[in-house]
Formats: structure tokens, C-alpha cells, sequence
């Protein structure tokens, strides 16, 4: 069933290098012993074909259908992912992230019972997306080691193994290889490789309810995000006139926090303040729900997540007039933001309780 999740949003730009990303048959640029069946309509991406081992044997070489010669930058952090279902036979699907400065770099997954199942080590990370009725999107991270990559689709007929069975059939809608440590969304592909910009969603200042005492605010959604040990992962929003004048909220993933949420203000005569809650409130990971409620005042700062309340600072002496600045939402962000929600006075903290469940 259709849900809204609100306004995909996402602040990175991204390219899809693979080239007929929906079409593993006909095409130049598909190689690979695996046997790719027509196109045909009816996938969350429009279209589908079937994909299997073209004999059954001891080695992946028949199970294969890749493109590989993209261009990486040594140290940089890739990401290859297909959107699958199950058809028939073991079920097992694996991304193998290519490079000429490495070995095997596969991930397993177990498609028809959404399961993920064993990483080789050079693999940063792995994970399956539900996108319903038995498609998921399987994904798989790793780092360059060359100047040169791709990303190879294979069906063994086992978690970790190096075998295949011509029984073993599998649907395949769409495929992407990007730079990233998380899978974006999908950017189809024909002849060339395609780019999605970086997006931007700005709050012109004359729609905000500023207040010199107390303001609070409130915003919700799904976030996609990597452990890259940065104080700034994510910033759900941002309102800035400069790095001493500003009000945010962001999650944290800097040396032992895996996703720290935190709300922060700021003024030139009262210096930077915050309220910041567990060190690992959040995992990173894909589509991430997370809800925050804060309340910012000219003698206080609070903040809440998922329901629960945090320890009210007291410290500030004043708030920053942001009365003429524009509010980014989403200023580092890849996800879905499903509500925001301002007020020109304090909620107290029962009110950001309440607005953060």
C-alpha cells in the first residue's frame, strides 16, 4: 500500500555510472555469463526482466551480469545496489563491488525471505530496502583501491558460496553504482551515465514566526546515513546567519557516537549552547526514523527525541535575530522529511515531548 513518507529530500548530488541501469539484455555495456530476459513492465521502477546462472557449476562465472572500467577515486567510498525479487530456486542474490586493486567484494542476500546474510571483508557495509511485494533493494559498500571499478549482480545458490544452479531465477529492475557510503535513490540510465543534482529546500524568512524570547520547533522523517565519525552527519535543519549566530539540530557520529541527536544555539553575546542526547540513539543505517522537538529561548535550550525529554540548559543570555534569514531544512540530509513545524513561543517541555512522539 502507498504511504507517505513526506518530501524525499536529499542534499548530496549523486551519479549512477552503470548505463542501461533497467536493461541487463540487449544493450552494449552488460557482460557477464548470466542470462537477462526481456524487459517487462510492472516493478516499483516501472519495469523488470528475469536474470539466472546460464549453467549450473562450481564458480559465479555463469551467475554474472556486470559492467566494470567505471571510473573511482582510490580511498573514496562506493556503493552498488540492485532493486530484486525471488522467482524461483535458492534465492540468494549477491552485489560484488569490482575494483582492480582488490579481490572479491561480495554481499549476500537472501531474497525471498529478506535476509541479509554474509560479507566478505573487504565490504564496508551491507543492507536490504523493503520496497513491498517482495522487491528489495540489496546494497553493498566499499572503499576504492584503484582508479578503476564496477559492480557485478550474481545469483550463488547459497549465503557465502562460490556455486551456482541454472534453477535459481531472480527479477531485476534497476541497478546503481555511485560514490557514497549509502545507497540514494534511483537515477535511471540509458546510453550515457546520469546525475542528480544536490537538492536544496529553503524557508524564506517572512514565513517564519521569529520571537527574540522563545521559539519551538519540531521535524520528522527517515534518514539514511553512515558512521563517517563528523560532528556534522546530518543536519535535519539549519536557520544561520554565521557559525556564531544560528539555531540547528543535527545528528553526531564523531569518534564513539554512532548517531548522537543534538540542538544547538547560538548568539554572539551568549556564545554556542546545546542539548545533546545518548551517544547512540540512532544506527546508522537505512531510512532511520527519527523525530525531534526543541525548544530555544533567550534563557534556555531544551530538547526532545522519539518521546523522550532531555536536561534543559540554562546557560544562554540571549537568542540570535535571525528575523531576516532565510531556514534550510534538510541543509545535510538524505531521506524523506515528513513534517516541520515551527512556533513562535515555548511548547515548555511537555509540549516538545509531546511533539517529538
Amino acid at each position: 500500500a502507498w504511504v507517505n513518507e513526506g518530501i524525499l529530500h536529499e542534499s548530496e548530488a549523486r551519479t549512477n555510472q552503470m548505463i542501461y541501469s533497467s536493461n541487463l539484455a540487449g544493450p552494449s555495456g552488460w557482460t557477464g555469463g548470466a542470462t537477462a530476459g526481456t524487459v517487462t513492465a510492472g516493478s516499483p521502477f516501472g519495469t523488470y526482466q528475469t536474470l539466472s546462472p546460464n549453467s549450473s557449476n562450481t564458480s559465479l562465472g555463469p551467475a554474472q551480469r556486470y559492467q566494470i572500467g567505471k571510473s573511482i577515486t582510490s580511498g573514496a567510498t562506493y556503493v552498488g545496489w540492485a532493486l530484486v525479487k525471488y522467482s524461483a530456486g535458492s534465492g540468494w542474490f549477491a552485489v560484488n563491488m569490482y575494483d582492480t586493486g582488490k579481490a572479491n567484494e561480495q554481499a549476500y542476500f537472501d531474497v525471498q525471505n529478506g535476509v541479509v546474510g554474509y560479507k566478505q571483508s573487504l565490504i564496508i557495509d551491507h543492507g536490504m530496502v523493503d520496497y513491498g511485494d517482495g522487491w528489495w533493494l540489496c546494497w553493498a559498500s566499499s572503499n576504492a583501491a584503484s582508479g578503476s571499478g564496477g559492480v557485478a549482480y550474481e545469483m550463488p545458490n547459497g549465503d557465502g558460496v562460490q556455486s551456482c544452479s541454472a534453477a535459481d531465477v531472480i527479477l531485476i529492475a534497476g541497478t546503481q553504482f555511485e560514490a557514497g557510503s549509502t545507497p540514494s535513490s534511483y537515477i535511471p540510465t540509458t546510453s550515457a551515465s546520469a546525475t542528480r543534482a544536490a537538492e536544496t529546500l529553503t524557508v524564506p524568512a517572512a514565513n517564519l514566526p521569529y520571537n527574540s524570547t522563545n521559539m519551538s520547533i519540531q521535524i520528522n522523517g527517515k534518514i539514511t546515513y553512515a558512521d563517517n565519525n563528523s560532528t556534522n552527519t546530518a543536519k535535519a535543519w539549519r536557520w544561520r546567519i554565521n557559525n556564531s549566530n544560528l539555531i540547528q539540530n543535527r545528528i553526531t557520529t564523531s569518534g564513539s557516537k554512532t548517531g548522537e541527536p543534538q540542538f544547538v544555539q547560538g548568539s554572539t553575546s551568549s556564545g554556542i549552547d546545546s542539548v545533546v542526547g545518548g551517544e547512540n540513539v540512532y544506527s546508522p543505517n537505512t531510512n532511520v526514523p527519527f523525530n525531534f522537538a526543541g525548544r530555544y529561548g533567550s534563557t534556555f535550550i531544551n530538547g526532545a527525541h522519539e518521546g523522550t525529554l532531555l536536561t534543559a540548559n540554562t546557560t544562554p543570555t540571549a537568542l540570535p535575530d535571525l528575523s531576516s534569514t532565510d531556514l534550510e531544512l534538510g541543509n545535510i540530509f538524505m531521506g524523506t522529511i515528513g513534517q516541520f513545524r515551527m512556533w513562535s513561543d515555548d511548547l515548555g517541555d511537555v509540549g516538545i515531548t509531546e511533539a517529538s512522539t
